[in-house]
């Protein structure tokens, strides 16, 4: 069922851009059919309509000294609010992502930390800013998904 308002080669451009956020109009327009101008079309319509929110760079965090991925589940104390936690928790260095989740824990937060004593202080920074529990999980291996989107 379509609900989206995209289209088939809206579905081929957003997975070409996942693959590779740099590909030139040029290469995207040959890949799904359109000349570079309407390519760039595309792309200009689909950040505009919000379906494209950005371009980043994906960095290998252990080649810059964050080595230690590990993710931090964290149930609020009743006094502390959810603003002022995501605020605070999204300045501390080793942070990467912050999800507001259901189940036993409030907030799921994913961190690279550069060795067992970073994670070990911000897990003491975090539990200092209104946690009531928290459970740390440290990744041994991870992998991404490679499905295409549509």
């Amino acid at each position: 069922m379509e609900t989206t308002g995209l289209d088939a080669v809206d579905f081929q451009i957003v997975n070409a851009l996942l693959r590779n956020g740099r590909v030139s109009f040029a290469e995207l327009g040959k890949e799904v059919g359109l000349s570079p101008h309407g390519a760039a079309d595309r792309v200009r319509r689909l950040r505009r309509t919000g379906v494209i929110t950005g371009f980043t760079a994906t960095v290998a965090l252990a080649n810059v000294g964050r080595s230690l991925d590990a993710f931090i589940d964290v149930r609020l104390l009743p006094s502390t609010t959810s603003e002022a936690f995501e605020a605070f928790v999204l300045g501390l260095p080793a942070v990467q992502e912050v999800a507001f989740v259901t189940g036993r824990f409030d907030y799921h937060v994913r961190v690279a930390c550069h060795g067992a004593e970073d994670l070990d202080q911000t897990v003491r920074a975090i539990r200092r800013q209104g946690a009531a529990a928290s459970e740390t999980r440290i990744v041994l291996r991870a992998a991404t998904s490679s499905h295409p989107i549509g």
